[in-house]
């Protein structure tokens, strides 16, 4: 892949509503989460040149693992997408 990006980071606020993958959970801070839009250009790429618009909806926590009897703890963290656009050209 070859071309460009740009992210424009925001802070979410996130409510009871907030909806969320099934299989992650979202995570906050004090009402807040991390999002923002992103927007990548491809100008190489296995399927030709083509751009991409994501709406980032916050940071997710990606399931877990036991540690002893009563702590579990996080495999991994990453950031969900609620909208994605990709063009045909």
């Amino acid at each position: 892949f070859e071309g460009r990006f740009i992210f424009r980071p925001s802070l979410v606020r996130i409510t009871p509503s907030s909806s969320s993958p099934p299989s992650a959970s979202l995570l906050s801070l004090f009402g807040y989460s991390l999002g923002g839009s992103v927007v990548l250009e491809y100008d190489v790429s296995p399927v030709g040149p083509y751009r991409e618009y994501v709406t980032m909806g916050g940071v997710v926590g990606l399931g877990q693992v036991s540690v002893g009897e009563t702590n579990k703890r996080l495999l991994g963290v990453g950031q969900w997408g609620t909208d994605l656009y990709v063009s045909t050209q």
